[in-house]
């Protein structure tokens, strides 16, 4: 699937091509983009001074133990995000994987108390905290953090970002065509199609780094159970992404810069 983002780089307006989960939608993701003007960085995407507005800062957001918390609770801290869903089939597993390795860093480099690593759910209505956990477990690691919220909360922590989401509905033979529920072993009825990013939010709630894309994982794997839960799609997604990408190292880069902590 491909959606298409507007946000302004240095002086001039790009349109930028983006690989995420669910059906293909042809309008802009967001066309009052927040980002501002951006500057390159120098390992990928692009640097930005963004102060985030209080409405966003203080959406409720839960953990996968349940534990209520906003952006504004996590100030002092550098917060790397992304968007996801646990019923994702194309693109998600994998975007675990890489924030799995960045909260793994993060451990390693001492800096769990300057950095933060969170994927922010899309999908109000499956992922709840023992969901969430259930997922997580799988990676057998819990290094970082994976959230949800409301409906409405989502909706707007996402459309300021500029990735909302748009549910689509499955009919009968689309499930039958599709891997079981790698938790229920039931037909998936619906996907959440979004645009795929990764974003830095420095400790002083500004937002200060976005890079645009699917994941790329390199050589690090994903849990068998969510890969046998991949559609053709996302095998080909894990095999071979389809640029443009967010890595690791684009990431480490960037949080390097913003924090001062080496990777």
């Amino acid at each position: 699937m491909r959606k298409t983002l507007n946000l302004l780089a240095g002086a001039s307006l790009i349109a930028l091509i983006l690989t995420g989960c669910g059906t293909v939608k042809s309008a802009p993701i967001n066309s009052k983009p927040a980002v501002g003007q951006g500057i390159a960085a120098r390992g990928g995407g692009s640097y930005l001074n963004q102060p985030i507005p209080s409405n966003v800062l203080n959406l409720s957001l839960f953990d996968a133990q349940g534990k209520k918390f906003t952006l504004a609770s996590l100030k002092g801290q550098s917060v790397v995000i992304t968007n996801f869903l646990t019923s994702c089939q194309e693109i998600c597993p994998m975007t675990s994987a890489n924030m799995r390795d960045i909260g793994d860093a993060v451990m390693k480099a001492g800096a769990s108390s300057k950095i933060k690593v969170v994927e922010v759910s899309v999908d109000s209505e499956r992922d709840i905290p023992t969901r969430l956990a259930a997922y997580q477990s799988l990676y057998q690691d819990t290094n970082w953090t994976l959230a949800s919220g409301s409906s409405a909360d989502l909706k707007t922590f996402w459309t300021y970002f500029g990735a909302p989401a748009n549910r689509s509905i499955f009919s009968k033979a689309e499930s039958a065509k599709m891997p079981m529920d790698w938790q229920t072993g039931k037909p998936v009825t619906y996907d959440m199609s979004h645009a795929d990013l990764v974003l830095i939010v420095d400790d002083q709630l500004n937002w200060r780094w976005l890079d645009l894309g699917s994941p790329n994982i390199g050589k690090a794997t994903i849990p068998a159970k969510l890969k046998s839960f991949l559609s053709a799609d996302g095998l080909n997604n894990l095999a071979k992404p389809e640029e443009p990408t967010w890595t690791t190292t684009a990431v480490f880069s960037a949080l390097t810069d913003i924090t001062g902590v080496k990777f």
